[in-house]
């Protein structure tokens, strides 16, 4: 049962995910100040490489140099403040760890952190997980074959390691993805919860 219900979203998820390219109409008006890492936070990434953006603000642009899900989620928050628009869908990026804001719109971008509980490859070539949150909550998350093949190319040329043991219950799973509302199936298969399409992501001991 609890196979079934990992595996239910697949289908739904390969046409919900070709809404991920919608992009989002900006407020306007005056930019708002980024709410960036504090310089201590800052210190223990000082390891992964940066290059110039578009503005020539610095960005962190090997994000799978990360050795934990801490030091990915501060360099992301870098690169992407929760407060500013921005990315390939000029949204503001939400990031999830101790909840899914009830409210959350579809197709949101979004890092999620959570806790491994149960993960498994799909017949397609993509990956599933069973993911807890802090507050105890669940998430759906399912990485489509196309983003697996690409981690995978990336690690065998050379690459560092995403995916080390992603599979294994209680391991960190961090990345980041589009929100797909509240439609992934939960573990015991009852019920739904939220479910996010996943762009990139890494399995860590923390």
């Amino acid at each position: 049962m609890r196979i079934l219900a990992l595996r239910s979203a697949a289908t739904t998820l390969l046409l919900a995910t070709s809404l991920a390219g919608c992009s989002k109409l900006g407020l306007g008006g005056k930019p708002a100040r980024p709410e960036l890492p504090t310089a201590r936070q800052l210190k223990y990434v000082r390891y992964m490489s940066q290059a110039p953006g578009p503005d020539g603000r610095k960005l962190f642009n090997h994000l799978s140099q990360a050795r934990t899900c801490y030091d990915l989620e501060v360099a992301m928050r870098w690169d992407r403040p929760p407060n500013v628009s921005g990315g390939p869908f000029d949204d503001k990026m939400v990031y999830v760890s101790s909840g899914v804001p009830a409210d959350l719109p579809k197709n949101s971008e979004v890092f999620l952190t959570g806790i491994i509980e149960q993960g498994q490859t799909l017949p397609s070539g993509g990956s599933v997980w069973a993911v807890k949150l802090k507050s105890g909550g669940e998430v759906q998350a399912v990485e489509t074959s196309p983003y697996t093949a690409k981690q995978d190319e990336a690690q065998q040329s050379g690459g560092h390691p995403t995916m080390v043991h992603p599979y294994t219950p209680g391991r960190i799973l961090c990345g980041y993805g589009v929100y797909q509302g509240n439609n992934g199936m939960a573990l015991n298969g009852h019920g739904h919860v939220p479910l996010v399409s996943i762009l990139f992501a890494m399995d860590r001991r923390s």
